[in-house]
């Protein structure tokens, strides 16, 4: 079951990731280009122009209201989780090999964010060992979804 310090786990992995996440955008140049490409990219439009696409997701994103920030960030962080950390991982095993090949394929998913998905599919991964729950790994994911989710919108150039 549930337990409080499985409270305290998820609130240190959401400071631990998202603090992370934003020390890497306003000091790595590249880590920023690609985040913001890869949140360009969520949106699945057939633009005419090229040039259309890029402005179309940041017209979109940009006046998401903050009932759809959580509909974007809890979605994918639950269901991703339920895959990889509530499937996957039980099948392979509750053992480092395990969370490595599950964390490996959740990095080969997340395509530009590869190397990064990874390393926080291992902390997931761990998260989930460690409370023998994949609702800490769910509620982590679904928060840093969030922040990251609110960090783009307030803090992208290409929203200026």
């Amino acid at each position: 079951g549930f337990e409080l310090w499985h409270l305290e786990l998820i609130t240190g992995l959401v400071l631990l990731i998202s603090s992370c996440r934003y020390i890497l955008l306003k000091t790595w140049r590249y880590f920023a280009e690609s985040s913001d490409t890869a949140n360009k990219q969520e949106l699945r439009a057939e633009p005419t122009e090229p040039t259309e696409y890029s402005l179309l997701a940041v017209k979109v994103l940009s006046s998401l209201q903050p009932y759809d920030y959580l509909v974007v960030a809890f979605l994918p962080g639950m269901s991703e989780e339920l895959l990889f950390r509530g499937a996957l991982l039980p099948v392979l095993g509750f053992d480092w090999k395990s969370v490595i090949v599950v964390s490996t394929l959740f990095g080969v998913l997340h395509l530009g964010n590869g190397r990064k998905a990874t390393f926080v599919g291992i902390v997931y991964g761990y998260a989930t060992i460690m409370s023998s729950s994949v609702i800490v790994p769910m509620a982590s994911h679904a928060l840093n979804n969030l922040v990251g989710g609110l960090l783009w919108r307030y803090t992208s150039k290409s929203l200026e």
